[in-house]
């Protein structure tokens, strides 16, 4: 395991400058998948990531949706290996925010930092697994590796299905990994294996036809934010973040004793 480790090291060394100029290529397109505006630089980052894959070896390919395309590519070892495909996203959010000291969509590396809109969401990790794919490939590890990089992801990637049903691009995998994800605590790397999900709701309150005086029947007519509220309160606590819908919790899976020590211990 030892050995493995000094060669795992070594090969780090030796792909970082080829890493850093990918990222600076990646970082540099302003894929902001929320603005219509930005759909050529959308074009660009993705026919980028195929390039990256075929500069690796790995065939790769466009596949097109009713919105943004999604990349698809990787290495195929063996026919009765499994295989493991890997999530990223492209895409990233605009860079508007008045603290960026620097054009956010200009790469910079200090002291051993990467800035730039998406060096951490998500481009950085999706370039990492492509490298660390490429090394597991090169050093016979019996598995085949794909990638799948959304473009749509910060607007809560509404073509996403339309590409998974395009089954001669994207192959069914064994498993997934999503490499969209934090590390706990600095410096020790981290395997997340769940995340919260998303639910939203449209609530239609039907109130009366006109307008009512508040001089008159402020106080006594029920007020539609004061209902609305309460509604809102009746469902989750703020203060704990517990949801109170009755049998919310009935299918989830609490977490084991190992699982919190685990995390505690993470930092």
């Amino acid at each position: 395991m030892k050995g493995h480790d000094k060669r795992l090291d070594s090969y780090i060394q030796q792909v970082r400058p080829r890493f850093e100029r990918m990222l600076a290529e990646m970082v540099e397109q302003p894929s902001i998948s929320m603005d219509p505006t930005h759909a050529p630089d959308i074009r660009r980052a993705a026919l980028l990531a195929v390039q990256f894959l075929k500069d690796l070896g790995a065939e790769a390919r466009i596949v097109e949706t009713g919105g943004y395309p999604v990349v698809s590519g990787g290495w195929t070892t063996g026919a009765r290996h499994p295989t493991v495909t890997v999530y990223n996203h492209l895409d990233v959010q605009p860079a508007q925010e008045p603290e960026w000291r620097q054009p956010p969509f200009a790469f910079r590396k200090r002291k051993g930092v990467y800035y730039g809109r998406g060096a951490t969401d998500d481009k950085g990790p999706a370039l990492t697994a492509l490298l660390a794919g490429r090394y597991a490939v090169e050093h016979g590890v019996p598995i085949n590796v794909r990638f799948l990089w959304e473009l749509e992801e910060e607007i809560g990637s509404p073509h996403f299905a339309e590409a998974l049903r395009h089954k001669d691009a994207i192959p069914r995998p064994d498993s997934v990994v999503v490499s969209d994800t934090i590390w706990i605590a600095k410096g020790r790397p981290a395997v997340p294996y769940g995340l919260r999900g998303l639910l939203g709701a449209r609530l239609l309150l039907r109130t009366g036809a006109s307008d009512a005086h508040s001089g008159l029947t402020g106080g006594a007519a029920r007020n539609p934010l004061a209902e609305l509220c309460a509604l809102v309160y009746a469902c989750v606590d703020a203060r704990t973040g517990h949801v109170k819908i009755p049998g919310f919790y009935d299918d989830v899976v609490p977490p084991t004793q190992a699982e919190i020590k685990s995390f505690l211990a993470s930092g």
